[in-house]
Order: C-alpha cells, then structure tokens, then sequence
C-alpha cells in the first residue's frame, strides 16, 4: 500500500517516458506516447482517459514493456543469479 513504483525509459540521458505502472495515463517525458500500443500490447489498461491497471498486473506489465524496450527477459533465475551493484551520491 502506498507504494511508489515507475517506469522510467531513458535514451541518451533524455527522459523519454516515465510512469507509475498502476497508473498508465499520468505519462511524462520527450515521448510519453510513443509507447501506446506496446503499453496495451503488455498489459497496462486505459479507460476513457483514466487508466485502472491492477496493481498484481501492473508489474507483469512493466517488465513486458521492460522486455519489449530491451529484448532481455526478466526471470526469476535472472533476478536470482544476477549480481547487482548499488551505490549512493550525495545530492548538492
């Protein structure tokens, strides 16, 4: 509950599209509609202007459109046998 999760697609340093993936239609970014059809294609619903994506399927669909951008498929084994570097920068 209160979650706060997005989707962020970058190229180039430019910010092309970002969203919370249980609420599609509040897009930003250079090209927030640019990914419509894959968006529905992956899941994400949309009514009259209001999307209603279920939050169990809004990550399904966040790492199918994940998948679509990258060609790389999320499996649990990817996720388990990955390893992950994290680090931190101060904020000026």
């Amino acid at each position: 509950m209160n979650g706060l999760d997005s989707f962020l697609w970058a190229e180039d340093t430019t910010e092309r599209l970002t969203f919370e993936p249980a609420l599609p239609d509040r897009r930003w970014g250079t090209t927030p509609d640019e990914l419509l059809e894959a968006m529905h294609s992956s899941g994400f619903q949309f009514w009259d202007g209001t999307s209603d994506t279920a939050e169990h399927l809004a990550a399904e669909a966040a790492f199918a459109l994940a998948e679509h951008l990258t060609g790389v498929r999320v499996t649990p084994e990817l996720l388990q046998d990955t390893t992950f570097s994290c680090a931190s920068a101060p904020i000026r």
